[in-house]
């Protein structure tokens, strides 16, 4: 396809572009080099630098996608033009620190970029949460992840961890739900003990945090906290798989201390997220369906519970999301209808449901970790007690997407497991460039 030089053409072309490839991802959500296409069409971003995020964090990941991502923070971290706008400034800040800690800058220059993005993050108004703030979590735990590296601490314990939990319930996914498996583990230093990687990735969960830590401390009588819910929701999602890969890598003691090292979940100020939980109860009611639902690890699925939501579509095929979802839900997801524009309207139902998803992964965690409590009583939210273990804790249970399930037999984890690399899928991201999305008739 040949494409003019003019601009308007240009973009033409490229939201037509776009829109096949979006289709595609919908359909084959853990293949990274849908995004790494997709990124290509997009302007500068943080948007732009999610979907370079995706491409090297998704199940089946495309590392070509380095090269790009490099091309664009060299060009980004050279940048000095100012922003025409404040929420520009704000987002073109996050993309340079974002620049710099993948081209390992020198500390000083790291330093002072922190200290700008966070600076614009925390003043009221300058950020658009509501545009952005999804786009600034997959992007914050792209880097946590080290954007595709092999050796990442982090990403060695998910792929194991989703591979443990596969072998213990014998979870089987079919073609049609489009699950593949995890990315093989290479051999290697693990990047938790370079000092070097070390740097980075402590700049990253600063970031990470302290973006977290400002969404969930905005009043609640403003727009800003309705905006920063998708944001939290994701992020909550994250911290759930991060607390079960702390459980479960506990079989192997170097994982474990590796993955603690780089970002353990007793690092996470708990009392915050306690607090935020109990804050947002009194604005969305905690309903019995919803105890029992994170009760008996069932995903949210009632009637009007049945569609995704905008950021769901965002996350979907992403190693650390690899459980937020029960397979097969919902059937939206693999629509044949045109209807990538309609993902992005929201009624009053949508945001009954988006301020449901932190309050389900919450009470998950209080009744899953020792990180957090819940009296249902009082319906209030408080630190846990055990701090330190994992010994207490209830088994970890995988989403059910029915009660009847509930009655499936559990598998009790071997300690003695011996772990292997999962197997790479037979046609990976690396065999072709072409996905085929079938027309709708």
């Amino acid at each position: 396809m040949s494409i003019t030089a003019e601009k308007k053409a240009n973009a033409q072309w490229g939201c037509v572009a776009a829109s096949w490839y979006i289709k595609a991802s919908d359909r084959h959500p853990q293949i990274g080099r849908l995004y790494h296409h997709l990124a290509i069409l997009k302007k500068p971003s943080l948007w732009k630098f999610a979907c370079y995020g995706k491409s090297l964090t998704c199940v089946v990941p495309f590392p070509n996608a380095r090269d790009s991502l490099r091309t664009l923070c060299i060009l980004i971290a050279k940048e000095t033009q100012p922003a025409l706008s404040l929420a520009i400034l704000s987002e073109a800040s996050l993309c340079k620190l974002h620049a710099l800690i993948f081209l390992a800058g020198p500390e000083l220059v790291l330093e002072q970029a922190s200290n700008t993005a966070m600076s614009f993050l925390q003043q009221p108004g300058a950020f658009s949460w509501r545009n952005c703030g999804v786009s600034l979590a997959v992007a914050n735990i792209s880097a946590l992840l080290g954007n595709g590296s092999d050796t990442n601490s982090l990403r060695v314990a998910f792929d194991f961890t989703i591979q443990r939990i596969n072998e213990q319930t014998m979870l089987s996914h079919s073609a049609t739900h489009h699950v593949a498996p995890p990315s093989k583990i290479r051999a290697g230093a693990l990047e938790a003990k370079c000092e070097e990687n070390r740097r980075l990735l402590q700049i990253s969960k600063w970031m990470t945090l302290n973006a977290l830590y400002t969404a969930m401390r905005c009043p609640s009588g403003t727009a800003t906290f309705q905006d920063s819910l998708a944001f939290i929701g994701v992020m909550f999602c994250f911290i759930h798989i991060l607390c079960l890969a702390e459980r479960e890598t506990q079989i192997d003691r170097e994982l474990n201390i590796s993955l603690r090292l780089q970002f353990g979940p007793d690092e996470i100020e708990w009392a915050l997220v306690a607090g935020y939980l109990n804050h947002l109860a009194q604005l969305r009611p905690v309903t019995d369906h919803l105890v029992q639902c994170a009760q008996q690890s069932i995903w949210l699925k009632k009637s009007e519970e049945g569609e995704p939501l905008p950021e769901d579509f965002s996350i979907r095929g992403l190693v650390w999301a690899y459980f937020a979802f029960c397979p097969g839900w919902p059937g939206r997801f693999d629509s044949d209808e045109d209807e990538d524009l309609l993902r992005n309207v929201e009624t009053s139902g949508t945001h009954e449901a988006r301020a449901d998803r932190p309050l389900y992964y919450g009470l998950r965690l209080a009744f899953e970790t020792p990180y957090l409590s819940y009296d249902a009583i009082t319906v209030t939210f408080s630190t846990g007690s055990g701090m330190t273990t994992f010994s207490t804790t209830p088994t970890w249970q995988l989403l059910r997407t029915d009660t009847a399930d509930l009655q499936a037999q559990h598998f009790t984890p071997n300690p003695d497991a011996q772990y292997s690399s999962p197997s790479a899928p037979a046609s990976s991201a690396l065999d072709s460039d072409y996905v085929h999305v079938r027309r709708s008739p």
